[in-house]
């Protein structure tokens, strides 16, 4: 079970980055942007204990931190089995087009689906591709980390490489007809709700 949700937004995009731990302080960090020592003064002033990285999606303004934080907790890095591509291709995170193109792998690949539990914290792996061909959502306890699928009134871009406004229509719509509300926190701007979403979002009509 969730016992806090840390929000820090950092990096030229202004990303919304997530530090979720439990009732016994372990912890995974969600799209780390930004400077990686922003995460370990949280971390260790509050004496976590991280144990897994989690991306929705591989852009370079969702992995700014991730190497540095993976080398600093010793952790693997989950991304859905899709993103394999993005991950790999300097020219489909985007890291070319700020200048210092860079190949990268996550420790484990996830299946649409697939539940894992770090601590006592159990996620469920949701395949949402448009915005990249490999973009997930993980849902835990009544909360959606939405990455760049789903935003406060709008959706994510499907104008960079693996973008695709037809998969985007098609996970808008899944996500639309999950069962129940939850709490959405996405990669960037506000939080919200599922159920706001679904009244008020034009791209969810």
């Amino acid at each position: 079970m969730i016992k806090d949700i840390k929000m820090i937004t950092g990096g030229m995009c202004e990303t919304n980055s997530y530090i979720i731990s439990d009732e016994n302080g372990v912890c995974v960090i969600v799209d780390p942007e930004g400077r990686a020592d922003v995460y370990t003064r949280y971390i260790e002033s509050n004496a976590l204990k991280p144990e897994a990285i989690l991306l929705t999606h591989a852009h370079f303004d969702h992995i700014g931190a991730m190497e540095p934080l993976r080398k600093e907790y010793s952790v693997k890095v989950y991304a859905g089995e899709r993103e394999k591509a993005v991950l790999n291709d300097p020219r489909i995170n985007l890291t070319s087009m700020i200048g210092q193109g860079r190949s990268f792998e996550a420790d484990v690949y996830l299946s649409d689906g697939e539940e894992f539990t770090i601590g006592s914290m159990t996620f469920k792996t949701v395949y949402t591709p448009g915005h990249t061909c490999g973009s997930v959502v993980y849902l835990i306890d009544r909360v959606m980390i939405a990455g760049d699928t789903l935003f406060m009134g709008s959706c994510g871009r499907t104008d960079f490489p693996t973008g695709d406004w037809g998969k985007m229509n098609e996970s808008l719509q899944m996500l639309k007809n999950l069962d129940g509300d939850y709490r959405v926190l996405s990669g960037h701007g506000p939080e919200t709700t599922l159920e706001r979403e679904r009244r008020t979002n034009m791209f969810m009509n």
